[in-house]
């Protein structure tokens, strides 16, 4: 065990080449487990052939004791064999004793198979995670439809877990602190891709922000009636500065497309507060809003399931109700400060 040394963050860049929100939280939780094992943090950027300078700015400023930036062609868009060749190379070459990732769909994709290649423990969606008596990580997950929290510890090397969005927030900046950074050119000559990629089309995002970093998020079930009424939804997101999200009932109903679900075939999130809309709350729902800070309910039925959860609740008519609520935001010029 004493050959794994390191808390390595793997980092993931939004489109436009900068550091993503889920990346900048997981300096937190790794610097707290660096200080105390003695050990330095390392910020790694899958860049390709990308302009990278920024994120490695960012990531000194945030608390990295040094930058991997991983060079190559085939790693300029994300592919799941040259993501995962190239990081397995890396780790069992440098021997990291704790890789911390996003819970992203992306690292759902890439970490099982980077765990195979350097035979490590993977954890996934961890929503806490501190060092035990013995040096390793215990996690804190939740199980069972997130009905009960577990803990659970990797007995292998190096320990990889993903992190939960907003589980931890963000550390503040000090742009005194420099990382010293290291290009790296993964070999990946042996690579034989299954995959060709054709294109990449960005989705769009309805309201002020993406859906996973929204601090407001407002969400629409089938209570809605129908999609002529979703409209609602986004002025009332438009109106408090959020995004927008739905059900699965929704979404499968062809009402939205599915970048907007939420739940447990779609995304996880923890906004400050969360708006449902005519959502009765399925515990496949339920599971992917149950950590947000504030919880705002609106529906006919006074004994649906999403009021257990809720801080605030409207029994009524969502389609009566969305619209008041969104005049009188307007017509008073009201801020929801969060």
């Amino acid at each position: 065990m004493s050959d794994f040394q390191g808390v390595w963050v793997i980092t993931e860049l939004t489109a436009d080449g900068q550091l993503s929100e889920t990346s900048q939280e997981l300096l937190t939780p790794a610097r707290r487990l660096g200080d105390k094992l003695g050990q330095p943090v390392t910020g790694v950027i899958i860049a390709g052939n990308k302009d990278v300078s920024a994120a490695e700015s960012l990531l000194g400023q945030l608390g990295a004791n040094q930058v991997l930036v991983l060079k190559g062609d085939k790693l300029s868009e994300y592919q799941v064999e040259a993501y995962s060749m190239a990081l397995s190379e890396v780790i069992n070459q440098r021997k990291p004793n704790i890789v911390l990732l996003g819970a992203t769909t992306t690292t759902a994709d890439f970490a099982p198979r980077v765990a195979i290649r350097t035979k490590g423990g993977l954890i996934t969606q961890a929503s806490d995670l501190d060092l035990n008596a013995n040096g390793a990580v215990e996690v804190t997950r939740s199980c069972y439809a997130e009905l009960l929290l577990s803990s659970v510890t990797a007995s292998a090397r190096p320990q990889l877990i993903t992190v939960k969005k907003k589980a931890f927030p963000k550390p503040m900046t000090n742009s005194s602190h420099n990382a010293a950074v290291e290009s790296l050119t993964p070999d990946l000559a042996g690579l034989q891709s299954r995959v060709k990629l054709v294109s990449i089309q960005q989705g769009e995002s309805k309201g002020a922000k993406k859906l996973e970093e929204a601090d407001i998020i407002v969400s629409g079930g089938r209570g809605l009636k129908g999609p002529e009424n979703f409209h609602l939804v986004e002025e009332l997101a438009a109106a408090l500065g959020g995004a927008v999200g739905a059900s699965r009932a929704v979404v499968d109903a062809g009402w939205r497309p599915h970048s907007e679900q939420v739940g447990q075939t779609g995304k996880t999130v923890s906004p400050k507060v969360y708006f449902a809309l005519g959502i009765s709350g399925a515990i496949q729902h339920l599971v992917g809003m149950s950590t947000s800070q504030i919880i705002i309910a609106i529906n006919r039925d006074e004994n649906a399931p999403i009021f257990k959860m809720a801080d605030f609740g409207i029994v009524g008519d969502t389609t009566e109700i969305v619209p008041e609520l969104i005049r009188t935001i307007k017509e008073q010029n009201l801020v929801l400060h969060v």
